[in-house]
């Protein structure tokens, strides 16, 4: 109430994330004045002692749903920034001392759910809503985190595109970016190509994220299923 967040479908809010001495939360809100008063995505880092808000960053435009991916932290331009998916469908880069915006990549016409993974040189990010560029569903991305301003242009590795991961976050181990769709679909793909090297029925919705551990994944799905994968070999083999 006293930082004026709108309660979206679901009240969503991504997992409170501690950096530092700083906890930091993002919502969509509204507020008195002219920097608050539209409803944007807003991010906000609390002294994570002391509760006081140390500061207050809008780095998009009019959301287009409530999100709740989660960031992570990279550097960028020798700065520690936590990279972030937006209500309004980008991708941010935002100096975690200040909240500064340092680039911004357009990724999806809907917002950003599934949270970003990076290996220090990218960043990937997925969404399960129409491109920005095209009219296919879906996409997995990779961005070069070196950059400033709009680096939609500039900055796209690869992408994988009609393959829609909107809601699990992609996991990263040994060069391999495994990816499970809104259908239960695993893909691993090549994290320095996009290419994909094998795909994998788990269920029936992909929703929860999966996790990797002594060369298995993980992988948890809506209906009641939790299934372990073995991905040490050339193809997978459910356990």
């Amino acid at each position: 109430e006293e930082y004026g967040r709108i309660s979206g479908y679901g009240g969503r809010t991504h997992t409170p994330f501690v950096d530092g001495d700083l906890v930091l939360i993002s919502y969509l809100s509204t507020g008195w004045g002219r920097d608050h008063g539209i409803p944007r995505h807003r991010y906000y880092a609390f002294d994570k002692r002391t509760g006081e808000l140390v500061w207050v960053s809008t780095p998009g435009g009019p959301p287009k749903d409530t999100t709740y991916a989660t960031p992570v932290m990279a550097e960028v331009d020798d700065r520690r920034a936590m990279i972030v998916g937006d209500a309004d469908g980008s991708i941010y880069a935002l100096n975690v001392a200040t909240g500064q915006k340092l680039w911004g990549f357009k990724l999806s016409q809907r917002g950003i759910n599934s949270a970003p993974v990076t290996d220090g040189r990218y960043v990937y990010a997925s969404h399960s809503e129409e491109n920005v560029d095209n009219t296919s569903m879906g996409r997995v991305v990779a961005i070069d985190l070196a950059g400033k301003g709009d680096i939609t242009a500039s900055n796209e590795v690869w992408r994988f595109d009609n393959h829609m991961v909107g809601y699990t976050s992609p996991v990263l181990h040994g060069g391999k970016l495994y990816v499970i769709d809104n259908s239960a679909n695993v893909h691993c793909l090549d994290a320095a190509s996009g290419a994909q090297l094998w795909e994998h029925n788990v269920g029936t919705v992909g929703k929860g994220s999966a996790v990797y551990g002594d060369g298995k994944l993980y992988v948890p799905e809506v209906n009641g299923g939790f299934t372990i994968v073995d991905v040490s070999g050339d193809g997978p083999k459910t356990l």
